[in-house]
């Protein structure tokens, strides 16, 4: 197999995967806001929603493994990105969690906390330190 098309495609699914983790979470604030305006209509949307963030969390988690492993487990950014997306991954079981059975006061700032989570990963899926990997297997 070719590595160097490995690693490419590696970093390519954690920078799609990252987005679409941006995206389901921007979807989320926008029912969110529905809801708050008191469109009962947008429950739905919002409750089926969180099953798509823990899918692209998921999905994240899974590609920044694939970049870490194909960079031989050693360089910072592939670690870092690897790390944040773990966290964002568990926040996000206990921010849903909040938003069902605990207090809303708590389930919105920790949604910001996720979002600039799911952000950084973002950046750092185009930062120079995986942008310059070395290739791996």
């Amino acid at each position: 197999m070719d590595t160097t098309h490995s690693s490419a495609t590696a970093l390519w699914a954690l920078r799609a995967a990252a987005l679409l983790h941006l995206t389901v979470l921007l979807w989320e604030g926008a029912t969110a806001g529905q809801l708050v305006t008191f469109n009962e209509d947008a429950l739905p949307l919002h409750f089926y929603g969180a099953f798509g963030v823990h899918v692209a969390a998921a999905a994240q988690v899974a590609a920044a493994w694939w970049v870490w492993r194909g960079a031989g487990r050693g360089p910072e950014a592939p670690r870092t990105v690897l790390a944040v997306s773990l966290v964002a991954f568990a926040l996000g079981f206990g921010q849903a969690a909040m938003g069902s059975y605990g207090p809303l006061q708590a389930h919105v700032p920790v949604a910001l906390v996720l979002t600039g989570l799911v952000a950084w990963a973002a950046v750092l899926s185009w930062s120079r330190g995986l942008r310059s990997l070395p290739v791996g297997d």
